[in-house]
């Protein structure tokens, strides 16, 4: 195999180098398609599993192939391949634009185009699309082990390309090389990533996409609806307190809200924006930050209740927080709440006593037996009477399958999530002639105690209700409290205990728990100071500076300094690296010893050992024999053996040397 391989290699070298250039050796040919590998792996992974594992077959068969395979390939191939790619990611992802259909193409050809890779030419395209494809891989994201992987994959491809353009290095030289441009880039990278100036929206964008909504819903909320996210471990958002630090089961960050019952959903009001009810705060303020991950919907977070809100955000008729734009990508801002209020004004009221005819005789007829005490008392005659008569909270409730579905959930199961419950209190308060509407959100939070800031994840969505009360206006009440305390005064993990939570919210693993809180720490400081470094911080840290604009003379200064700094750094370490070694005082004295032979003509050549220069010495000059032996050995002895006394004794016999 080793010989047939060697003869295919050579029959085809001469006539490819004088074309095209030198002829990849099989072995470069691997190195090459393993580098593709590693620049398309995190690509692969954002792939439907189908098409990634088509692709990575196509990879290893590259590899595998041998060099009489190889040259065999007809170049019509790679055409009909492309082809075919074309209509196997159009499969995948319904179209060959925007960022998905068009990552994948790119993937799809950069993988092809290795079964026409030949000569160095060749593999120099080749670099150029590792370089290309690499890059784009930011669009998938900016996480911290995507970062680590395209540095990885830029290491490689210099690594690769160094030992293609001179085959006589060895692999390890070529990668302390690439480590030294690397390391030479950073610098100057750094610089321009703080000073180069940075606009509020990009030059360019991928064509608009469909993308599907995660986490929480806006559009709807109904039984099942929540529950379902019990087993998503993903980070919703990250919130951190700047003082006052509420407790557990006071930590309700709002969300959407529901006004609208049709018998089986609650469905948002159709008109959110307009007229929106006083806030008066009756108990402490609390200034947070949150780092909001993107969602794809236009609402925002925040600590029940907002009093202020960022300043692209506003406080919709429901008391919710609303862009005029979905949130693509992560999202920080600060905000401040009240934890005790009331609320002026009669907005969304009428709206919350409107119940879908002919539904739930049973409810409406337990609220019936409510409507002669105060509203406030058929609140808490409510959630009395659902604290007495049995109810359970559970993860995997039975099916509610009838029409009259709040009878059945109230009468009958009586097992449900926080959904559950808060869609049929909504309901009896209605029934009752309280107004009520169905807010949801998140409930509680994982504290990080490496960095003091609240973990809140998918999982822990929660829903419950407001009610209006004349004089107080719009008050929560969450009738899960009353059927399981602890979800909401210690967290959901001391509610469920087993397999059926994510491993964040569980009791156990306590040493795993902690590890991931500690890289958490690294992820959100990453999102902060290099996701997160918009335009308006970078402005902030140029004020900071003493730089009020980008066209004044202090920022060219700066940039110009920056720049000059690390190019003068970098040239005093090239200096101080190739600057010769300093000579020692044995070898300052022996340059005087040969300095005095030279007059008698005898020059000692660089490739002439000390020893022998002494005995070439000794025979051209005999008279002086003794005293040249002694003058070696005392410098052998004071240079290698380090050796204090031959140092005073060979500078005394060089002395006497005539």
């Amino acid at each position: 195999m080793l010989a047939s391989t060697g003869a295919v290699w050579s029959k085809r070298a001469p006539m490819n180098i004088k074309k095209t250039g030198r002829t990849l050796h099989p072995r470069e040919l691997q190195q090459i398609g393993l580098l593709m590998g590693l620049v398309c792996f995190p690509h692969l992974l954002m792939q439907p599993i189908w098409l990634a594992a088509v692709l990575t077959i196509c990879l290893i068969i590259f590899c595998s192939l041998t060099p009489l395979i190889r040259s065999k390939i007809p170049a019509w191939l790679s055409i009909f391949l492309a082809v075919i790619s074309l209509g196997v990611v159009f499969k995948a992802h319904e179209t060959l634009i925007g960022r998905e259909g068009g990552v994948a193409i790119l993937v799809a050809l950069s993988i092809i185009k290795l079964y026409e890779t030949r000569t160095l030419r060749d593999a120099h395209s080749m670099f150029l699309l590792a370089l290309f494809t690499t890059g784009v891989g930011f669009l998938q994201g900016q996480a911290p082990w995507q970062a680590a992987i395209a540095l990885l994959a830029v290491f490689a491809i210099f690594s690769i390309a160094l030992k293609l353009e001179n085959p006589n290095l060895s692999l390890g030289i070529s990668s302390k090389k690439s480590i030294r441009l690397i390391a030479e880039a950073i610098p100057i990278a750094l610089i321009l990533f703080v000073l180069f100036p940075r606009l509020p929206a990009p030059l360019w964008s991928t064509p608009s996409e469909k993308i599907g909504l995660s986490g929480l819903s806006g559009e709807q909320m109904s039984p099942g609806s929540l529950s379902q996210l019990i087993q998503d471990d993903s980070i919703a958002f990250r919130a951190e307190f700047k003082s006052l630090t509420p407790s557990q089961d006071q930590l309700y960050w709002r969300g959407p809200v529901f006004d609208v019952f049709d018998g089986e959903r609650w469905l948002p009001a159709k008109n959110s924006y307009g007229a929106v009810p006083s806030i008066i705060a009756q108990g402490p303020k609390v200034d947070y930050q949150i780092t909001l991950e993107p969602h794809q919907q236009n609402w925002l977070l925040a600590l029940d209740l907002p009093t202020t809100t960022p300043s692209d955000a506003i406080v919709g008729q429901q008391l919710q927080l609303l862009r005029s734009t979905p949130i693509t990508q992560r999202l920080r801002y600060q905000a401040t709440s009240t934890l005790s209020w009331q609320t002026q004004g009669d907005i969304g009221v009428a709206a919350a006593l409107q119940l879908p005819a002919n539904l739930n005789p049973k409810t409406r007829a337990l609220a019936a037996t409510w409507l002669n005490l105060p509203p406030a008392e058929r609140v808490q005659a409510g959630l009395d009477w659902l604290k007495s008569n049995g109810f359970s909270y559970t993860l995997s409730p039975p099916l509610l399958r009838q029409r009259d579905r709040i009878d059945e959930f109230l009468f009958a199961s009586k097992q449900g999530y926080c959904e559950h419950f808060s869609s049929s209190f909504a309901f009896l308060m209605r029934a009752a002639n309280v107004p009520a509407r169905v807010v949801t959100g998140y409930q509680g939070g994982l504290l990080n105690p490496s960095s003091n800031y609240y973990i809140i994840r998918q999982a822990d969505a929660h829903a419950w209700i407001e009610v209006w009360l004349a004089g107080q206006g719009w008050q929560r009440v969450d009738p899960t409290f009353v059927i399981s305390p602890t979800r909401i005064e210690r967290g959901l993990g001391t509610s469920f205990q087993g397999a059926g939570l994510p491993m964040m919210l569980r009791s156990d693993h306590f040493w795993l728990k902690t590890l991931r809180l500690k890289l958490d720490v690294f992820v959100n400081n990453w999102n902060q100071w290099v996701i997160g470094y918009d335009d308006k911080r970078q402005l902030d840290l140029l004020k900071q500076l003493g730089i009020d604009e980008f066209l004044s003379l202090r920022f060219f200064l700066w940039l110009a300094g920056g720049i000059a700094l690390s190019l003068g750094g970098f040239a005093l370490w090239l200096l101080l690296s190739n600057r010769p070694p300093p000579v020692d005082l044995a070898s300052l004295l022996y340059q005087r010893f040969c300095t005095k032979m030279s007059k008698y003509q005898l020059h000692k050549a660089p490739s002439e050992t000390v020893l022998q220069f002494a005995l070439r010495c000794q025979l051209q000059c005999p008279a002086q024999s003794t005293a040249i032996m002694e003058i070696t050995l005392l410098y052998q002895e004071a240079r290698y053996a380090q050796n204090t006394e031959a140092l005073q004794q060979l500078k005394q016999a060089i002395a006497r040397f005539p």
